[in-house]
């Protein structure tokens, strides 16, 4: 069944699908042994240490007390098992010097491990809209996110604090505000490491420095057969980890659990140059490998014209490079006294090796030569003469048609390859309790010809019976990927593996580009899907709806 609404507010179009998700056939059978108490259990602490964040956009540096309160459960986990985290943060030091409304916002937590383990595991909460007070001590709601200990853990564990990072999207950009805890810090809590793992996962990563804003190429072996992949960037040793750092990815983990594919960095602005750690993981497992990034150095900039000399209108090709990568360079005519003609203006963006290319038409008999800068920085300009031909052969003359057409904005829509999903029959007792299945492909189209960028998310309902019997929404949990297909312009940024509800989950987002006069095109979405069934639980054919809405 497909189902469509408008929002209330004008210029924006809403579509909603709703997808019908089933469970069939659960049967009986002995129930297992009882979970012991410690299992199940939480553990919660607080410290209040002294923080000190950098704040973006040239604002300054902060220094304060800032009280973190962190739930871990639960308390007894087997080796390279997942442990979920509910981070409570205090008002941080960290203050904006303008007032913003409904700012999308991200924050992690990074925890040090001791004891059992070590290393550094990071908590990322779900994205949220915010409003930023002027002047006023940062104040969060709690979040809270899923995170593994190490596959070669084992005893307690105990779980530090030492950084947090906020990341805002504004004007098109993600801005972030880290801040290190430099005194006060100590222990929120501990989880105990029992019992034996199952075969770790592996991940190689290229050896030598890779560019930003490329491919990179990953591999690896002993993941979960037919599980979504989803990479991260991370600080050497484990921290920081953030997935808005690669802005697409064609991973694919094959029914025997090998994972191939390339993962693409983000451009150098985003991406410093630097030794990092990419992370993949599976909803189940991850792995790390160290990996190095290193942007192209700019040099001696040097442009140059496919021809010196022609008529007016000839069409020519300006190339650059010795450039800095992922940067807009201007192109523009000049006359005889060195002054700029606007109307002849194009511009190009640099690619990762630091090279451009592109088409320039000689606009009237006044160009004299053709200048390049990168990003209007005046010590990058660069010149190289042109001289406009007239035609040979005598006399002649010439004529002009005006030629003309009409462009209209087309809309904001989607369409599914299917509105089922069967996650097949649990035998309780006798399976695992958790069934996987993929969702069907959903296509963005953006015809709008805007720079607003789109919100592709998703609500489920609980599962229930025909005899009134329920399973929760929160035993669904996905992991989210999206492509833009050929031509499109702009890159989707996938949303984060989570658990399902009432809550609006993302599943692909674009965000308006100011890097770009427009964004739109035709992009794919999809998720794999992974129900965990309640382990006592009423046998019956169990059936949840959700609802896919496109802002």
């Amino acid at each position: 069944m497909i189902r469509r609404r408008r929002p209330g507010v004008t210029g924006l179009l809403a579509a909603c699908f709703v997808l019908s998700l089933t469970c069939v056939g659960a049967t009986a059978a002995p129930s297992p042994p009882a979970v012991p108490a410690a299992a199940a259990a939480a553990a919660a602490g607080t410290v209040t240490p002294t923080v000190h964040c950098v704040l973006p956009a040239g604002q300054g540096e902060a220094t304060g007390p800032q009280e973190m309160t962190v739930e871990l459960s639960p308390a007894v986990v087997e080796p390279g098992g997942k442990v979920h985290a509910k981070v409570t943060l205090g008002p941080s030091p960290a203050t904006s010097q303008i007032a913003l409304e409904d700012v999308p916002t991200t924050i992690s937590l990074d925890l040090a491990m001791s004891g059992g383990a070590t290393g550094t595991v990071t908590v990322r909460g779900a994205e949220f809209a915010m409003n930023v007070p002027v002047n006023t001590p940062m104040e969060f709601p709690p979040f809270e996110g899923d995170f593994l200990i190490p596959a070669d853990a084992s005893g307690e564990i105990s779980l530090a604090p030492i950084r947090t990072l906020t990341q805002t999207k504004v004007f098109g950009s993600v801005f972030e505000t880290p801040c290190d805890i430099v005194d006060g810090g100590g222990s929120i809590g501990t989880v105990t490491a029992e019992g034996s793992a199952a075969e770790p996962a592996t991940l190689t990563a290229p050896t030598e420095p890779v560019r930003p804003h490329t491919e990179v190429a990953l591999r690896g072996s002993g993941w979960t057969p037919d599980a979504s992949p989803v990479p991260s960037l991370c600080a050497v040793g484990g921290g920081g980890c953030d997935p808005l750092k690669f802005v697409a990815h064609a991973l694919r983990i094959d029914s025997y659990g090998t994972l191939t594919g390339t993962a693409t960095l983000g451009e150098a602005g985003a991406v410093p140059d630097g030794s990092y750690e990419v992370k993949v993981n599976d909803g189940t497992k991850e792995a790390t490998a160290p990996l190095t990034v290193r942007a192209v150095a700019a040099g001696n900039r040097e442009i140059e014209l496919s021809a010196d000399s022609g008529p007016v209108g000839s069409v020519i090709t300006v190339s650059g490079r010795n450039y800095n990568p992922d940067r807009w360079i201007n192109v523009i005519g000049l006359d005889a006294a060195g002054s700029t003609l606007d109307d002849s203006a194009v511009y190009a963006k640099s690619g990762t090796d630091g090279t451009f290319a592109v088409e320039f038409t000689v606009t009237s008999d006044a160009v004299a030569a053709v200048q390049a800068d990168e990003g209007n920085d005046p010590a990058t300009v660069r010149t190289a003469p042109f001289t406009v031909t007239t035609g040979g052969g005598g006399d002649g003359s010439t004529a002009e048609q005006q030629l003309s057409t009409q462009v209209r904005a087309g809309t904001l829509s989607m369409t599914q390859d299917g509105d089922t999903v069967d996650f097949g029959t649990t035998v309780l007792g006798a399976d695992s309790g958790v069934q996987r299945a993929h969702l069907n492909r959903v296509e963005v189209q953006d015809a709008r010809g805007v720079n607003s960028g789109w919100s592709l998310t998703a609500t489920l309902t609980g599962f229930t019976s025909a005899d009134g019997n329920t399973i929760p929404a929160g035993a669904v949990r996905w992991a989210p990927a999206c492509t833009a297909q050929d031509g499109s312009v702009g890159a989707p940024v996938a949303g984060s593996p989570t658990v399902l509800g009432s809550e609006a989950a993302s599943l692909c987002r674009m965000n308006p580009d100011g890097s770009r006069p427009f964004t739109g095109g035709k992009f794919d979405a999809e998720a794999g899907l992974a129900l965990t069934v309640p382990e006592f639980t009423r046998p019956g054919d169990y059936s949840a709806t959700l609802t896919l809405t496109l802002l």
